[in-house]
C-alpha cells in the first residue's frame, strides 16, 4: 500500500507543474531556444520527481527536505541564464 498524505498529492502535481509547460511548448515548436528551456526544465523537474517518489514509498521527512531544494535549482538556472552562451 502506498502512504496517503498532502506530500504524496502535491509533490507529483509539483512535478507536473514543472515538467510540462516547457515540454508542451516544444511540441509546439521544436525551435532550438524552447527544446533548451524544455531539456531545462526536465533536468529542474527531477527533484520535485524524487521527491515524489520519496514520499509515495512513505518517507515523508526525506521528500520534504528533498522538495525544499527545488527553489536552488530556480536559482542556479537563473544565474546561468544570466551568463548565456550564444548557440551559434
Amino acid at each position: 500500500t502506498t502512504p496517503d498524505g498532502p506530500a504524496t498529492a502535491a509533490l507529483p502535481a509539483a512535478y507536473a507543474a514543472t515538467a510540462a509547460r516547457p515540454y508542451f511548448h516544444a511540441a509546439l515548436n521544436p525551435s532550438p531556444p524552447l527544446t533548451q528551456r524544455a531539456v531545462g526544465g526536465g533536468i529542474r523537474a527531477t527533484v520535485p520527481l524524487q521527491a515524489a517518489l520519496a514520499a509515495r514509498s512513505g518517507a515523508t521527512a526525506t521528500s520534504l527536505l528533498i522538495a525544499a531544494l527545488a527553489p536552488a535549482g530556480r536559482l542556479f538556472a537563473r544565474r546561468r541564464a544570466m551568463r548565456k552562451v550564444s548557440i551559434t
